[in-house]
């Protein structure tokens, strides 16, 4: 007779259980309110990365992740989620207006409130509590009557001296009120922000403090009518239904408050079929692998050659102290000081310069000369790390090789051409992509050298001649107000990143650096 064998959970299998039970909680918790708000791509995020750690901590063979399973959950939510929200904005209308869900722009509309013609306004004072967790106010009408505010409750017309309201001064104000105090003008002041958003009195007859002397029985001034998917004005009686995440009505009118809609493609459509976008970043995209390949290429040249010249002197150790200098102080110390040294006015290059040649270059307005003094202080803050790296590259080619060299007849340059400069391209290529990469998208130095200018003339949207394609999606998304569009600077981003990666293949493939040598 066959035995059925019972497998008993162990203890630490039901604590591990225990303890996913109540993470998977507080996450389904967190997730189902991230749907509710219309927090939909992070929401989907959390997710998946949910169901991951389930996998990992309950299934038995997955255990050799366990200890891997929050770094690759971070990793997910730090690397992967970036990438995939910035895919999800540049199909959407995110810009000025539209920077929140469906749900949080309702109920941002619901919470402006206005004042009926029938509403009445109050002079009022504030008392609070003895815990200071709590207020109430007294009222003042047109007619001088009195009236006691608590929130939640209906208004009081109580005549001070009687009940708990103590006796009025001169303005008919209670001196004192049993269980709270009286706050002076110096003391409301501070709260006058928390006072205003609290709703005084009962639905729907409630006051509101709308400035320091004055309150107002307030009303919504909108409302969300689900069963037509509308807002409606109700001062006016408009209604507005979702046009592309705008409230529109029927006449056009738009309400300030929209919300992130999907509209497809058109972003990418803009930028590509758009001669007044595709003129100006097509001479920026040039610009931009320009300034990335001579700020590599120089930058190597420059360390390469500091290596070669500095390597075998006597002292070499302050020789490099002294080299390495522009590395360790903070890129923005360096460009700014940069920037004054080349100021036409208050900087000292430009009377040497005058001294010398008669006149000194317009590093700020010109075109070329802008962008070569970009290059220029890019240089500057790049060489020492190729220094760095080529001195430790050249130390590492064995003797050996130059002994043969030396043995056919190999002249110092012939050394230098045919056997220390192929090697260490070998060595430094998989480092000069990389390179190549990070100034591809170098927003630093031309932003804060410059601000990306000149300016291009006649664009749709303000461009200029030193800029990248990142300081440009950064102008467009943050800087421009008047044109902000988040879900454009979006699309913009994602081809930038399909263009970086396309080129970065394109290199490796060529230069095989990552080749595996037998």
């Amino acid at each position: 007779m066959n035995k059925i064998a019972i497998v008993i959970p162990t203890r630490s299998y039901l604590i591990n259980l225990a303890i996913v039970g109540a993470i998977l909680i507080g996450a389904m918790w967190l997730i189902t309110s991230l749907f509710a708000q219309g927090l939909v791509p992070l929401g989907s995020a959390l997710s998946a990365i949910t169901v991951f750690i389930a996998l990992i901590y309950l299934r038995r063979k997955f255990t050799p992740l366990r200890w891997l399973g929050i770094g690759l959950a971070l990793a997910m939510l730090f690397t992967l989620y970036p990438l995939f929200y910035t895919l999800y904005i540049s199909v959407t209308n995110m810009g000025s207006g539209h920077l929140m869900a469906k749900q949080q722009a309702i109920n941002r509309l619901e919470s402006e409130l206005y004042l009926p013609e029938s509403g009445a306004t109050y002079s009022w004072t504030a008392f609070q509590s003895a815990d200071g967790a709590s207020y109430v106010l007294w009222l003042i009408d047109a007619d001088g009557t009195g009236y006691l505010a608590r929130p939640g409750s209906p208004l009081e017309a109580v005549t001070p001296g009687t009940g708990i309201v103590g006796a009025a001064d001169e303005n008919n104000i209670p001196l004192t009120l049993e269980g709270y105090e009286r706050l002076p003008l110096n003391r409301t002041v501070p709260i006058i922000t928390q006072l205003s958003a609290i709703d005084f009195g009962e639905a729907p007859n409630t006051v509101r403090v709308s400035s320091l002397r004055e309150a107002a029985a307030l009303q919504p001034k909108y409302r969300y009518d689900a069963a037509q998917d509308a807002i409606i004005d109700q001062e006016t009686g408009e209604i507005y239904r979702p046009v592309e995440g705008t409230f529109t009505s029927e006449s056009g009118e738009e309400l300030p408050i929209g919300y992130i809609d999907y509209i497809g493609a058109r972003h990418f459509q803009n930028f590509l079929g758009n001669e007044g976008f595709r003129e100006p970043l097509l001479a920026m995209l040039m610009w931009n692998i320009t300034f990335a390949f001579c700020s590599v290429f120089f930058s190597f040249c420059v360390g390469l050659i500091v290596t070669i010249l500095f390597e075998n002197l006597p002292g070499k150790r302050v020789i490099r102290a002294l080299l390495i200098i522009p590395w360790p102080i903070p890129v923005l110390i360096s460009i700014l000081i940069w920037r004054s040294m080349l100021n036409p006015d208050l900087g000292f290059v430009a009377p040497i310069l005058e001294s010398i040649f008669g006149s000194s270059p317009d590093w700020f307005s010109n075109v070329g000369w802008t962008r070569l003094a970009v290059v220029m202080v890019n240089v500057w803050l790049s060489y020492p790390y190729f220094y760095v790296i080529t001195a430790g590259a050249i130390r590492s080619i064995p003797g050996e090789i130059y002994d043969a060299a030396l043995v056919d007849g190999a002249s110092g340059w012939g050394k230098f051409y045919h056997v220390t400069l192929p090697l260490l391209l070998r060595i430094m290529m998989p480092l000069l992509i990389a390179s190549f990469t990070f100034n591809f998208n170098n927003f630093n130095v031309i932003y804060i050298f410059n601000f990306g200018l000149p300016p291009m003339p006649n664009t749709i949207v303000p461009m200029g001649y030193s800029d990248i394609l990142i300081s440009f999606v950064y102008r467009l998304a943050f800087v421009t107000s008047n044109v902000t569009n988040y879900g454009l600077a979006a699309a913009i981003t994602v081809l930038l990143f399909l263009l970086v990666a396309g080129l970065v293949i394109i290199q490796l493939r060529f230069t095989k650096a990552l080749k595996e040598t037998a």
